[in-house]
């Protein structure tokens, strides 16, 4: 479940750069084609080449391709295993610092696979290359003048990363970094949009059901966007929108009729990086205090999460009005004060109730405070004396009214 803190403060490069690590992969793969020459072709009597300034011939191989995937899709898989839980910048994948070692295990176990399908493939190259001569002998000669020696091979395979901590240099020099930084969210949302694209034209498009690959499917754009929430507040809310979509599924496939109506739209949905911005930003403003209302100017939004727990509550004083949380919905208390004004122009500023935030984090601007304590019972037509009966002992001191 993922909830969320109300916060003043701004993301800004600095904030993004010092949660993140970048991970650079230096994978080099052999694909034995090479340019062909017009010797290579047997052409008849009176066939005139084009020049190279209007046309190219292409590519020969040297030895079967298919020998070759192994590698391709091991380098797919270590692009997939950065792109899980991050997204592309400078020209390497920022993740959480907190995934980075998982991440390192995994690549790991990549190279030792990758390494170990290198030592196969040179071991065979030489009967590789023979057996792709007999299987095309028209051109054995051009085949045979460009089989690269066995060592030229070895060095042309790699596979290699590095991780590194990307921090800002001072004055102007850090501003195309802020830009790339800044951009990191739009990317995210991006590449989440392409990931549903696919999604849908391979599992939905044509069809009137799918299967349970499509909820984990959904699960890992889910967590991509829950991994790198804090590059977008608005990340929080729509992981929130597709754990509803996912809990309110049958326990097991395949589903059809308005499961897959959910699915689809949701789909639909997270395949329009400006639509998922907007609709992100719509919800996250519904959850607070009047929507979009700022405080000193500045606009709430959503940083970090925090873990939902019964046993906490929050109060917020202003003035005579006490102010706090219960099933996560917001009671109003007001202490009685014989000597108040009744008048509606003299009646406290009303917190608007319902509020679906289970805690709200100090704020500066509304003397606000964050506490651990049992929620209290509505005080209600009571004098002052009892109302400081049921306040809780750790509000009990003078410093904590204003």
């Amino acid at each position: 479940m993922t909830t969320t803190t109300i916060t003043t403060s701004t993301h800004t490069a600095e904030f993004m750069l010092d949660q993140l690590q970048v991970i650079k992969l230096s994978i080099r793969l052999w694909t034995s084609s090479k340019k062909l020459r017009p010797e290579d072709l047997k052409l008849a009597d009176g066939t005139i080449l084009p020049p190279d300034t209007l046309a190219s011939l292409g590519t020969k191989k040297t030895v079967n391709p298919k020998q070759l995937l192994e590698f391709t899709r091991i380098k797919k898989e270590a692009e997939r295993i950065c792109l899980e839980s991050g997204t592309r910048f400078i020209g390497g994948f920022a993740n959480p610092s907190d995934e980075i070692p998982r991440i390192v295990n995994e690549l790991d176990e990549l190279s030792k696979l990758f390494n170990k399908e290198k030592e196969r493939f040179l071991n065979e190259y030489s009967a590789s290359t023979e057996q792709w001569v007999n299987q095309h002998p028209d051109f054995a000669d051009a085949i045979r003048k460009a089989i690269e020696p066995v060592a030229s091979v070895e060095r042309k395979l790699v596979f290699d990363y590095t991780v590194f901590h990307v921090s800002k240099p001072k004055g102007e020099l850090g501003d195309s970094l802020n830009r790339h930084t800044l951009s990191l969210s739009d990317q995210l949302f991006k590449e989440i949009a392409q990931d549903a694209k696919e999604l849908i034209d391979r599992s939905f498009v044509g069809k009137d059901t799918v299967t349970a690959r499509v909820l984990n499917a959904f699960r890992r754009m889910r967590d991509k966007l829950n991994s790198l929430g804090f590059l977008d507040y608005r990340c929080f809310a729509i992981v929130d929108e597709i754990d509803k979509i996912l809990v309110s599924m049958p326990k097991s496939g395949p589903y059809n009729g308005s499961a897959y109506h959910a699915l689809f739209s949701l789909g639909l949905l997270l395949s329009d990086p400006d639509k998922v911005k907007a609709h992100g930003s719509g919800l996250s403003q519904s959850s607070f205090p009047g929507n979009d209302q700022d405080i000193d100017g500045q606009l709430l939004t959503i940083d970090d999460a925090i873990t939902e727990s019964d046993d906490v509550a929050a109060a917020w004083f202003t003035e005579s009005t006490l102010f706090m949380l219960d099933d996560y919905s917001v009671t109003q208390y007001i202490e009685e004060d014989q000597d108040c004004d009744k008048d509606e122009d003299s009646k406290s500023p009303q917190l608007q109730a319902q509020i679906n935030v289970p805690a709200l984090t100090e704020l500066d601007a509304a003397n606000a405070i964050v506490f651990n304590g049992a929620v209290q019972q509505p005080v209600l037509n009571q004098d002052e004396s009892s109302v400081d009966q049921q306040i809780p002992a750790a509000l009990q001191s003078t410093d904590m009214w204003f």
